[in-house]
């Protein structure tokens, strides 16, 4: 009888444990959540005012396109060093100093003089982005096993897609009513508010006693993929010998080096250049070229800006509902694999109805499937990287990660501005859905070896 209930008991702990968060986990996860999603008012402003602002501060469209994708090239450095720092130094006091550094950088927008100006700010913001959100994935790995990081990890990302939501809506609002500079302003101040809370009541994370692996028996099968940019040699090896025969047998093909642990950070860099990149870079530009400056909903004028806005913000509303839902599916499963390959086919969908819809109807339709996919992938593929990573490297695991999605994000606007002196928007993102479906063949091909050589 009393082994009986106390089986019992052991049974509601671990249900209770599958759907709410433990008191570390909430400890961490309140005051991270309100700093990220804080931390984003001033750089979702520009990617939804810019574009149509460029004249208004004196810079030229092409500039547009360097402003909106150099911060993102200094990260592409500046992620593994953060990474590094934070396993030597700790998390709290990183992450604060990013906060910090975002709201220096935001007001800087404001009093910008000139490109240089500008291009100072964008830089100082890449250094502050490496910060944050490195180290907040690193610390959302501290406090997660095997059995809940896909679901607390998309709880994360739902607080970073809820400061991308409310951002761009908040600077197209106070750009049509203040003035863009401004507005700037208020999100320094916003910005600001994030750095004070998180000062006041985010905990340090780093684990006491570095070193052991992050993942236990559980994830075997996820581990057994070997998919990690900054896996180093010894670790395949100690696999076993099995292990070594079987990977240099069957995918050498098209992976010489052992490069299986490429497969989830390409699919990373192809999420950001094609989503993060490109699209969220752009869509006002897509709607002033295809309906010009003002859309008629019903019988109100709606201004691009504030309806580029919108758009930004209900990708990131749906967003939030999808990484949450993907990384408990992938907890759920045991494989995040088959999430991954889902999260693809669902974008490269999405970019085809911006390519072939005609109608104003359709890009919500669109950019929704994009926010479903975006959402799903950023989730899964992160969750994937903590199955991996030894709880000493787990900020350098996921700096690696972070700089796959820079060299995507930085790629993106760079590319479609290029462009678009050439061909017409539709046709960038019709490059935008091939390159996921190359993604796609690339996680197929993991994926159908895994099956076949690892289990």
């Amino acid at each position: 009888m009393r082994n009986s209930c106390h089986l019992k008991h052991t049974q509601i702990s671990n249900r209770l444990q599958t759907v709410i968060l433990t008191r570390r986990q909430a400890q961490l996860l309140i005051p991270l959540g309100m700093g990220i999603s804080l931390s984003l008012p001033g750089d979702q402003t520009l990617y939804a005012v810019l574009p149509t602002q460029a004249s208004t501060v004196g810079i030229s469209l092409s500039m547009v396109g360097v402003l909106l994708g150099i911060n993102r090239v200094v990260r592409i450095p500046g992620n593994p060093v953060a990474g590094l720092l934070y396993d030597r130094l700790g998390r709290r006091r990183l992450f604060l100093l990013g906060l910090l550094l975002g709201a220096l950088s935001t007001a800087s927008y404001a009093v910008a003089g000139s490109s240089f100006g500008w291009l100072a700010g964008r830089l100082l913001w890449g250094i502050a982005w490496s910060l944050i959100n490195v180290g907040g994935l690193t610390m959302v790995l501290d406090v997660t096993g095997d059995h809940d990081r896909g679901r607390v990890t998309g709880l994360y990302q739902l607080s970073y897609l809820l400061g991308l939501s409310f951002s761009p809506v908040l600077g197209g609002v106070l750009t049509d009513a203040l003035g863009f500079r401004p507005a700037l302003l208020v999100c320094a101040a916003i910005t600001g508010a994030g750095f004070v809370v998180a000062f006041f009541t985010l905990p340090e994370t780093r684990p006491i006693a570095p070193g052991g692996p992050a993942t236990s028996a559980g994830s075997a099968h996820l581990r057994s993929s070997g998919v990690l940019w900054a896996a180093e040699p010894a670790r395949i090896f100690r696999r076993g010998k099995t292990f070594v025969t079987t990977f240099r047998q069957t995918d050498r093909r098209l992976f010489p080096r052992g490069d299986l642990q490429v497969a989830v950070n390409y699919v990373y860099l192809m999420t950001f250049f094609a989503g993060n990149g490109v699209v969220m870079s752009t869509i006002s530009l897509y709607l002033k070229q295809n309906f010009g400056n003002e859309v008629l909903l019903g019988s109100t004028a709606v201004g691009v800006a504030s309806l580029g806005g919108m758009l930004l913000a209900m990708r990131s509303l749906i967003g939030m509902v999808a990484g949450p839902l993907s990384g408990y599916l992938s907890d759920r499963r045991g494989d995040r694999w088959p999430i991954v390959l889902g999260g693809i086919v669902i974008g490269m969908v999405g970019f085809g109805a911006l390519v072939v819809g005609r109608s104003f109807w359709i890009v919500p339709v669109g950019v929704a499937l994009i926010a479903i996919s975006t959402g799903t992938l950023l989730t899964a593929l992160a969750a994937l990287v903590g199955d991996l990573a030894a709880s000493d490297r787990q900020g350098r695991a996921i700096g690696n990660l972070a700089t796959a999605g820079d060299v995507g994000s930085a790629a993106g606007p760079l590319l479609a501005y290029a462009l678009l002196s050439l061909i017409d928007l539709r046709w960038v993102y019709l490059m935008c859905g091939l390159s996921f479906a190359s993604s796609l063949l690339a996680v197929r091909y993991v994926a159908s070896n895994r099956s076949a050589s690892f289990r």
